[in-house]
C-alpha cells in the first residue's frame, strides 16, 4: 500500500455503545468474548488481541475539515502508522461512514494520499498551510474477531482518554464493526451483550467528542440538525435519513438529561416527538407488524420524561416570574418548595428510567428497526419509489387537515384544540423534514413563512393546553398548611383570550401561504 495512494474507498459499518468505567471488567469478562472454537453453538471468537493506540487528529484552527464533515487522523497502532480520512455527517450517518486508509512511514500526514477522497476538495492552499494537530486519543483496545453464523464482526473495547492540551475526557466504548456478512448481526450481538452489561447506544464519534473538548466540553444539549433529502431519494432511504437524525437528537441529549439539565431533557423529548412524527408521516412506507411495538416503546420513553418537563415549564413560567409578587407570603414559599421537590423527584425518576435495561434495549430495538426492520423485508413498492411524490401527497393531506380543523378556532373545545395542535405539530415536522426536497428560492421562502406560522400556532395552542395542567400542578403544590390565598397568576380570562387571538392570527397566516412543495 503506497504512501501516496489510499486504498479504494471503503465503508466503515459500525455500531457504537458506551459504558460506565465501573462496568468495564464485567464487559471484558463477558462469555461472548471467551467462546472459542469449542463453543457448542452461537457466536464464537476466532482471535483476540490487545493494543495501545495513540491517534492525532488534524484540522485548521478554524476547523474547516470538521465543518465539512471530514476528519483526518494519523494513528500509531504499535506496528506502524496509518493515516485515515473519514466522513462523519452527524445529521444522517449512523452505521455507515466512508473512509480511506493508507500506511505511513512516520507520524507525519501525507496529503498526496488524499487524492480521490472526501478531503481532496477541501485542500486549498490556505487549508494545507493551516493544518495542524488539534487533539489526541490515547486508549487501550481489546479486540475480538467474532464469527456469528458466517458474519464476521470485530468487537473492540476501548478504554482511555481524549486529550486536548490540559483538558481530557474519558473514553469507555464498545465498537462493533462489520467485517463481512449481515449488518443486522451488529444489533443482535449488541443486545446479547447489553442484556447483562449496561451498554447504551451512542452516535458521537471520538472525533466529535474531541472537538467538543476543544470547544470547552461536551455541550449540555443539542438541537435538531438540518435534514437534506433529495427529491430522487427513495422513500425508504428518506425515512432512514429522518429517523437517524431524530434518534441522534435523543441520544446526544441523554447525558445532559441524566445530569439534570432542563434544556437537554427538553431537546431529548423533542427528538422523541420528531421520531414518533416520522413514523406516522412515513406510515405507508414502514408499515409492518413491529411498527406498533416501536411506537409503544417510543411513547413509554417520552412518558418517563413528561412530568419533569411539565414542572420545569411551571417553574420558569409561573413560579420564577411571580416570586417578587409574594415577598412575604409563607404559603407561596411553601408551594415553591413543594414544586421544586417534585421536580427533583421527577428528574430522579427520569434518570432511573433512562438507565434501565428496558430503556437501553428499546434504543437498540429502535435503531435496528430503522435500519433492518420488518418493513424492509416485504415487497412494498412505495419504499423504492422517489420520495418527492410521497412527500407532496403527505404534506398536502396534512395541510388540508390543519386548515379544516382550524376553522372557527375560537369556538373549538379544549380536546378539539389539542387535536389541531397535534396536526400542526406534524405539519411543522413534515415541513422541516422535506424542506430540501423541493429546491428553489420560492419554495424556500414559502417554507420559512409556513414554519414560522406553524411554530406560533403550535406554541399558542400548547400554552392553552398547559393552562389546566399548570392549575393542577399549583393545586398539588398548594395542598399543605398556609395555602396561597391569591388566585393563580397568569391564568385569567385575559390570558386565554390573548392566546386565542395569537392562535387565530397564526392559523390565518398559515392558511394563506401557498404550499411550498407546489412552487
Amino acid at each position: 500500500m503506497s504512501s501516496a495512494t489510499p486504498e479504494s474507498e471503503a465503508k466503515e459499518i459500525e455500531l457504537k455503545l458506551v459504558f460506565d468505567p465501573a462496568h468495564a471488567a464485567a464487559l471484558c469478562a463477558h462469555p461472548l468474548f471467551s467462546a472459542g472454537d469449542d463453543a457448542p453453538s452461537g457466536p464464537r471468537v476466532l482471535e483476540s488481541k490487545e493494543r495501545e493506540l495513540v491517534s492525532v487528529y488534524y484540522d485548521t484552527p478554524d476547523d474547516d475539515l470538521r465543518k465539512a464533515g471530514v476528519f483526518l487522523r494519523v494513528r500509531n497502532a504499535g506496528a506502524g502508522y496509518v493515516q485515515t480520512i473519514k466522513t462523519a455527517r452527524a445529521e444522517s450517518e449512523f452505521l455507515e461512514r466512508r473512509e480511506w486508509e493508507c500506511a505511513l512511514p512516520s507520524n507525519a500526514f501525507d496529503l498526496s494520499a488524499a487524492k480521490g477522497t472526501a478531503l481532496a476538495p477541501l485542500l486549498s492552499d490556505t487549508v494545507r498551510a493551516a493544518l495542524g494537530p488539534r487533539f489526541e486519543t490515547r486508549f487501550a483496545r481489546q479486540t475480538h474477531l467474532i464469527d456469528d453464523e458466517g458474519t464476521l464482526v470485530e468487537a473492540a473495547v476501548d478504554q482511555g482518554d481524549i486529550v486536548a492540551g490540559d483538558n481530557s475526557t474519558r473514553v469507555c466504548e464498545l465498537e462493533l464493526e462489520l467485517k463481512s456478512g449481515k449488518c443486522a448481526t451488529l444489533f443482535s450481538l449488541a443486545k446479547y451483550l447489553a442484556e447483562t452489561v449496561p451498554l447504551t447506544l451512542s452516535v458521537k464519534t471520538k472525533a466529535e467528542r474531541g472537538f467538543d473538548l476543544l470547544d470547552g466540553g461536551e455541550p449540555e444539549f443539542e438541537r435538531a440538525l438540518p435534514i437534506d433529502i433529495a427529491p430522487e431519494e427513495t422513500c425508504a432511504n428518506a425515512f432512514r435519513i429522518v429517523a437517524r437524525n431524530c434518534l441522534r437528537q435523543v441520544l446526544v441529549n441523554l447525558p445532559g438529561t441524566r445530569a439534570g439539565h432542563a434544556e437537554s431533557l427538553h431537546q431529548m423529548r423533542v427528538g422523541l416527538r420528531r421520531l414518533r412524527a416520522a413514523v406516522t408521516l412515513f406510515g405507508d412506507v414502514v408499515d409492518g407488524p413491529h411498527r406498533a411495538q416501536i411506537g409503544d416503546e417510543l411513547k413509554w420513553i417520552a412518558g418517563r420524561l413528561g412530568r419533569a418537563r411539565d414542572l420545569d415549564v411551571f417553574i420558569s413560567d409561573i413560579m420564577e416570574p411571580h416570586r417578587a409578587d409574594y415577598p412575604d407570603d409563607l404559603g407561596w414559599k411553601a408551594v415553591e418548595e413543594r414544586v421544586r421537590r417534585a421536580r427533583e423527584e421527577a428528574y430522579k425518576a427520569a434518570v432511573v428510567a433512562t438507565g434501565s435495561a428496558r430503556f437501553r434495549l428499546a434504543l437498540l430495538d429502535v435503531g435496528a428497526w430503522i435500519e433492518f426492520g420488518d418493513w424492509t423485508e416485504g415487497s412494498n413498492r412505495l419504499a423504492r419509489e422517489p420520495v418527492e411524490g410521497y412527500a407532496s401527497a403527505t404534506l398536502s393531506q396534512l395541510r388540508r387537515s390543519v386548515v379544516k380543523k382550524g376553522k372557527d378556532l375560537q369556538k373549538l373545545s379544549v380536546p378539539q384544540r389539542h387535536r389541531l395542535r397535534i396536526r400542526a405539530k406534524q405539519m411543522r415536522y413534515g415541513s422541516e423534514f422535506f424542506s430540501a426536497t423541493f429546491p428553489g428560492k420560492r419554495s424556500a421562502k414559502r417554507c420559512r413563512k409556513s414554519l414560522a406560522a406553524l411554530e406560533k400556532l403550535q406554541d399558542s395552542l400548547g400554552m392553552l393546553n398547559d393552562i389546566a395542567n399548570r392549575q393542577t400542578l399549583f393545586d398539588l403544590g398548594n395542598d399543605g398548611p398556609d395555602p396561597v390565598t391569591r388566585p393563580m397568576p397568569k391564568l385569567g380570562p385575559g390570558e386565554e383570550k390573548a392566546l386565542l387571538k395569537t392562535a387565530r392570527q397564526a392559523y390565518a397566516r398559515f392558511a394563506e401561504i401557498r404550499a411550498f412543495w407546489k412552487a
